[in-house]
């Protein structure tokens, strides 16, 4: 494994909460394993939404969902990039 790579646990258990576009798994995964700040945290579903949906569109082992998260962006006016509405 590369360094500093996420370990096949880790993208294994992401890859499940993507796949079942679970806000909340989401939520609670990245303060669990990526130690986010409250303020992210605490955040509304609508935010942790679009962050599922962007992250469906920037992996490559969710090919098979990225027209529909596409389409469910376009739909409320973001794009897929990550850094980007």
């Amino acid at each position: 494994m590369i360094q500093g790579s996420p370990s096949p646990d880790y993208e294994a258990r992401l890859r499940t909460i993507l796949s079942s576009h679970d806000w909340q798994a989401l939520r609670e995964f990245s303060r669990s394993e990526n130690q986010i700040p409250d303020d992210v945290y605490e955040k509304d579903e609508h935010f942790w939404e679009v962050m599922l949906h962007k992250l469906i569109c920037n992996r490559l082992d969710m090919l098979a969902l990225h027209e529909s998260s596409r389409a469910w962006l376009a739909e409320r006016g973001y794009s897929s990039d990550i850094g980007g509405y």
